[in-house]
């Protein structure tokens, strides 16, 4: 018998194909199957947990030493990337250090990208601009001794690519910041910076106007073969945030021999799809930054774990603040770049932290702090519109917004910018600008009443109460109280502004009906759902139910009339056994709304007919289908019941060794219902698929008489609501 061997062929999610006779069933005996090693073996560990933002990004880890067995992780111990390139931030202890900006501009060209960048997000990650180290290319000579005349020449040859590749490479983060002020940005419509592109996965409708304003961008970098395909923004820019990641961490001695535990925070109201597609996409984003435990052709990733943006945020803010308690009711106000959303929770353990469901419906719109540099960008336009004599060559009105944008108001007024502060004026130096009273241009400034810039808040604060106070209503009106409102996101950061503006509404409120309604912001809110997936990543005992939230099938062929579900269909009978059979039904397995348990299995008998004429191998596929709506078997893939159904990966079982190792004989032509011969001379092989879930890892086994011959072992978070052991 062939030995076990660990394979390399495409499985992901739960389930497996069985195109073969014979039904699903359970496997109710322990399966004589080996067990993987399970990810909670004592030892050291690295939890990274990656808060995916639509405006800005943050990533923050935890270290546990080898032999540390701590009941609970104090959040003191919890660390935030930092030292993010090209940040022009003055104040060395802003909490957006720890955060970078969501965004991405290409270069003109696709120079930078492999071709096989572009088949698929699971292909190769061997791309251009990724050199051979410089010890590869020494020249020595017959003594063994380096030639360093020649070694100098390669040195400079590779530093002269080192500054090429530079060139052509993704900007990302603080460098697009950098980029906008740049006058060649802005003269070139097809080099435009991207952001938001987060929504990208978000079909609410909220969201749409956002899409749609991307759509043009999106669609002059597929032009180009730039992208492919929507998701590799989204793949490309996690790329970035790891391999910088990776290097922060290696700084602070953690290398690759640290096992890695990852932790993908999603917002609460994505769909199942939208998961998935946000796993591909850090798969291959793994890939190409060179972290271990990743499987591409099944955008797999070994030892992931999927939690709720809200409850990880809850999880940091519960930690850090001893004023929430089980029993509580509060609104989780996540005040971020893009998106302001609120989720309203009730506290049902603190030890570790559990809530319930939403106690209503999530609310949410798009106040971010971000839309405040839109309408400021709009002004500073409109006002600056009219002075062409500003602009030289590339140097543009655009141009010189953006720079003021940058070096003006993102850093000094913006961030500290108070609302209830004595009116005044800020002069905006703009270089070269002509004196014109009419307009408040005085000694090369621009001048700008601090009320014209107040009003820029007023919309996005009334917004964001009115999303607070539609959640305060809903919960009252279905008997719960809320008690504390707990702001975090990045717009938290404004205290003189933000922070006031909800105090004062919330005394108001307090005042008049009595209430004692508390506004919590913890320390570090800013990057608190990153932080919050680190604790709950580590402890994730008394989570939700095992709820599956997708259905997981396998396709097969079915002998006809074997199912009710065949009947009016044509049978499709085959050229080996000359039997009828109904080709490519999905046989759900794992069905949407079902509880799983911890530990999952099923088995399935599985029969393959090759050929014996021409010779070839003994290949033998099984496919795996996902939707989030089928739930009944034996139906066409294409039948309307399946719709929507898509392939999700594949395990590819090679028995040319039973043939070699003259183990399996070939099967003669059999004969039809009339008694004639029917078919041709072939192989029949015949062999088992065992299925095992537990917790967050499927383990797949090919099982031919008790032996395993192929297996492989995939995460399947996604397949679950996020939180899930």
């Amino acid at each position: 018998m062939a030995n076990s061997r660990e394979s390399t062929a495409t499985l992901d999610f739960a389930g497996c194909l069985s195109p073969g006779r014979g039904e699903a069933s359970a496997y109710s005996t322990p399966l004589p199957i080996p067990r993987v090693d399970d990810e909670d073996q004592p030892g050291k560990k690295l939890i990274i947990a990656i808060d995916f933002g639509t405006t800005y990004s943050c990533v923050s880890f935890a270290a546990i030493q080898d032999g540390e067995k701590p009941e609970y992780l104090v959040h003191s111990r919890i660390e935030s990337i930092e030292n993010y390139p090209d940040d022009q931030d003055p104040n060395a202890a802003s909490p957006m250090k720890k955060q970078v900006p969501t965004e991405l501009m290409y270069p003109k060209t696709a120079d930078f990208r492999a071709k096989e960048d572009l088949d698929d997000l699971g292909d190769s990650d061997k791309s251009q601009d990724e050199l051979p180290d410089l010890d590869e290319t020494r020249d020595v000579d017959e003594d063994g001794d380096v030639n360093m005349a020649d070694a100098n020449g390669k040195i400079m040859a590779q530093y002269l690519k080192d500054l090429l590749t530079q060139k052509s490479a993704i900007d990302w983060g603080y460098s697009v910041h950098q980029s906008r002020s740049l006058p060649k940005v802005h003269s070139d419509p097809t080099n435009k910076p991207l952001a938001r592109f987060k929504l990208l996965l978000d079909t609410s409708p909220m969201t749409e106007e956002v899409r749609d304003s991307l759509k043009d961008t999106v669609h002059s970098l597929q032009k180009r073969r730039i992208i492919k395909k929507p998701l590799q923004l989204i793949a490309d820019f996690l790329t970035c945030l790891l391999r910088h990641t990776k290097t922060e961490l290696a700084d602070q001695g953690y290398d690759d021999s640290w096992p890695l535990e990852l932790v993908l925070c999603v917002p609460a109201i994505w769909t199942q799809k939208a998961c998935r597609d946000m796993q591909s996409a850090l798969a291959a984003a793994m890939k190409k930054a060179k972290f271990a435990g990743v499987d591409v052709q099944n955008n797999s990733i070994e030892n992931l774990f999927i939690v709720s943006e809200p409850e990880a945020a809850a999880a940091y803010v519960l930690a850090w603040s001893p004023d929430v308690k089980a029993g509580d009711t509060f609104v989780l106000l996540d005040a971020g770049g893009g998106t302001v959303d609120a989720n309203t929770y009730t506290v049902s353990r603190t030890n570790p932290l559990r809530l319930t469901h939403e106690v209503v419906e999530p609310g949410g719109g798009l106040f971010g702090s971000s839309y405040l540099n839109e309408s400021f960008r709009k002004l500073l336009k409109g006002r600056l519109k009219d002075e062409l004599y500003l602009e030289s060559g590339t140097h543009t009105i655009d141009s010189i917004v953006e720079k003021i944008m940058m070096e003006d108001f993102e850093y000094k007024v913006k961030r500290s910018f108070n609302y209830y502060a004595t009116p005044g004026l800020w002069k905006i130096p703009v270089q070269g600008l002509v004196d014109n009273p009419g307009k408040a241009f005085q000694e090369g400034c621009l001048l700008m009443r601090m009320e014209t810039i107040k009003a820029l808040f007023d919309p996005l604060l009334q917004g964001i109460v009115s999303v607070l106070e539609d959640q305060m209503m809903k919960a009252t009106s279905r008997g719960f109280r809320v008690e504390k409102v707990v702001l975090i996101g990045g717009f938290a950061a404004s205290e003189k502004t933000l922070v006031r503006y909800l105090q004062k509404h919330l005394d108001k409120l307090n005042a008049k009906d009595g209430s004692k309604i508390e506004l919590i912001k913890p320390r570090h809110a800013t990057t608190a759902v990153a932080s919050g997936a680190v604790l709950r990543a580590f402890n994730k005992e008394l989570g939700p139910k095992r709820l599956a939230r997708s259905s997981y099938g396998i396709l097969r062929t079915e002998p006809f009339e074997q199912c009710e579900e065949h009947e009016g269909l044509r049978p499709y009978y085959n050229p080996y056994d000359g039997q009828p059979y109904i080709k490519d039904t999905v046989d759900w397995i794992l069905k949407l709304g079902s509880e799983v348990p911890p530990v999952w299995k099923k088995s399935f008998e599985c029969e393959h007919l090759i050929p014996c004429w021409p010779v070839q191998r003994l290949l033998c596929t099984e496919i795996l289908y996902v939707s989030d709506h089928a739930t009944e078997s034996h139906y066409r893939l294409k039948d309307v019941k399946n719709f929507g159904a898509e392939k999700v990966g594949e395990i590819v079982v090679d028995f040319t060794f039973l043939r070699e190792q003259g183990w399996l004989l070939p099967t003669e032509p059999g004969k039809n219902s009339k008694g004639k011969p029917a078919g041709k001379r072939h192989y029949k092989v015949e062999y088992k698929i065992e299925i095992e879930v537990v917790d967050r890892d499927l383990k797949c086994y090919a099982v031919y008489k008790g032996e395993v011959v192929e297996k492989c072992r995939i995460n399947i978070a996604s397949a679950f609501r996020p939180g899930v052991k």
